[in-house]
């Protein structure tokens, strides 16, 4: 499941492509502007007459403190006067600028020699066949969550909630960890019942971070630990990208743990998992069927300690959501 060598040329022609599309594009402009403003070609000739005069300069044995501060002053004063030629055309001041899908890492896919957040998320895509998550949340997402599926009548808990206010609450909360998950990231722990719409929830959260560029990737238990297990006792060279990216995303989410056969391999590799995560200052939603008391017996105090004190906490009520919608199909 890790990038082919095909699957990564693949993705590098892509930001070939993005790159050539962007000269193209500043290309135009330029002889656009030119048109429009004919000064402007002169202005331009300026400033690469200076830049090869500082080349030449340097050279020459000149006193380059000197020069490089006198070019830079001119070079400053030149770009200042361009953009305001721009602007009195009516074109806007950054009309030049090449329209960077990432500006980050200006559509080459790194950054300092290390892969971009943009070309880690295309390399998830790749690998999980993402086009079949991607349809999911397409149906899956914040303007598809319908809280009349909760009912107003179900009453679980002493807090005095309905199902359908804890999943109101449910909703404001993951709206809000989407709202400043740049700045804060943070932790979520889903506990309900089955079908009760932790994995839909899950899902809006997914899409809406997708959507702003951030690199999910999603598993449900038996899956991660399937790549834990090909890992360490295959050494299977196909899933040591995937391995590394369950540590370098900036979300992981785990559905329905519990569901795997939970074993000292099992409760190991996800200590080391949740704690590696939150050591690098990665986020991590986790979903499940147990109940706190349950988590609490099935895996070690070293594990429920960090969730419980790391994770925010919500809770979902009510039947199973699934069956309801099948049956009023």
């Amino acid at each position: 499941m890790a990038l082919t060598n095909e699957q990564y040329d693949s993705l590098m022609r892509l930001y070939n492509h993005k790159q050539m599309r962007n000269n193209q594009i500043v290309a135009y402009r330029t002889k656009e502007l030119y048109s429009a403003i004919p000064s402007l070609t002169t202005l331009d000739q300026e400033v690469t007459d200076i830049s090869i005069s500082s080349i030449s300069a340097m050279f020459d044995g000149a006193d380059m403190s000197q020069t490089t501060a006198s070019s830079k002053q001119k070079l400053a004063e030149l770009k200042k006067k361009r953009e305001h030629m721009i602007v009195d055309a009516g074109f806007p001041a950054d009309y030049l600028e090449p329209p960077y899908d990432c500006p980050d890492c200006k559509d080459t896919g790194y950054i300092n020699g290390k892969r971009c957040h943009c070309f880690k998320q295309a390399a998830i895509n790749i690998v999980y066949k993402q086009s079949n998550i991607s349809t999911i949340l397409s149906k899956e997402n914040f303007d598809a969550y319908d809280l009349t599926l909760f009912s107003d009548d179900y009453y679980e808990k002493e807090n005095g909630l309905s199902a359908r206010a804890t999943a109101q609450k449910a909703l404001e909360d993951a709206k809000n960890f989407v709202q400043n998950f740049k700045q804060d990231g943070g932790n979520l722990l889903l506990l309900g019942q089955t079908g009760c719409g932790k994995t839909f929830l899950s899902n809006c959260i997914a899409k809406a971070l997708l959507d702003e560029g951030v690199s999910v990737i999603y598993f449900t238990a038996f899956e991660l630990f399937d790549i834990f297990e090909k890992q360490v006792f295959k050494k299977n060279i196909d899933v040591a990208d995937l391995h590394d990216q369950i540590f370098d995303c900036d979300l992981l989410i785990i559905d329905d743990l519990g569901t795997e056969l939970p074993n000292s391999f099992t409760t190991s590799r996800l200590f080391q998992c949740l704690n590696e995560r939150l050591l690098r200052n990665k986020s991590t939603i986790i979903s499940t069927n147990y109940n706190l008391a349950l988590l609490r017996d099935t895996y070690s105090e070293r594990i429920t300690s960090r969730i419980f004190s790391c994770y925010k906490i919500i809770e979902f009520l009510g039947e199973d959501i699934r069956m309801k919608k099948i049956i009023n199909k």
